[in-house]
């Protein structure tokens, strides 16, 4: 009986650890390695830039998570990113308009 609580209270402790360092952890303070500095860069871009960084890393069988590169700075910048474009694409579809597009 004790052997075998002692066993599940192993298993139960080992989880708990588990899942605790699998938290997301924001490595762009300080980049550790090559792959964080690159990873910082993509994301500097664009959330597709470090969506297709992170596939392929994960291709290679380097373990890297997307929001291990985002933070509430990186957000609101992509945030900004999108409304930018969406304002420009609202300003080329008005100045695009012709007279022969209007209805008669």
């Amino acid at each position: 009986m004790t052997a075998t609580t002692t066993c599940i209270s192993a298993a139960l402790i080992l989880a708990a650890g588990f899942t605790a360092s699998a938290q997301a952890e924001y490595r762009c303070d300080a980049p550790p390695s090559w792959v964080d500095r690159n990873a910082c860069q993509a994301a500097e871009q664009s959330p597709t830039a470090l969506r297709r960084y992170v596939q392929t890393m994960n291709t290679l069988r380097i373990n890297v998570s997307f929001y291990d590169y985002v933070n509430a700075q990186t957000a609101k910048a992509w945030d900004a990113q999108r409304r930018q474009a969406a304002l420009q694409k609202d300003t080329v579809e008005a100045s695009q308009k012709v007279a022969s597009n209007s209805q008669r």
